[in-house]
């Protein structure tokens, strides 16, 4: 089997240290890869966790904006004359 895999190795002209260095790179990718998951997870916790803290200050202020500003209420000028 060892035979095999060499003979294959030197056909395709892969050495050792390419072989290596391949696998070296796949598992720093994956590490890459993991990471970033890692990071999304995390950022995803902390904003869902910063907005229930602000949705409390808002309760507790009772201060909850509206959907859509109210429009302003016209107002009576004096008519001169």
């Amino acid at each position: 089997m060892e035979k095999r895999l060499l003979s294959y190795l030197e056909r395709m002209r892969i050495t050792a240290s390419g072989l290596s260095t391949i696998a070296v790179l796949t598992a720093i990718l994956w590490g890459c890869i993991i990471m970033e998951h890692l990071t999304r997870v995390r950022t995803r916790s902390e904003v869902n966790r910063t907005m229930g803290e602000i949705r409390a200050l808002q309760l507790k202020r009772h201060m909850i904006p509206a959907s859509a500003p109210a429009s302003p209420m016209p107002q009576s000028r004096p008519q001169i004359g």
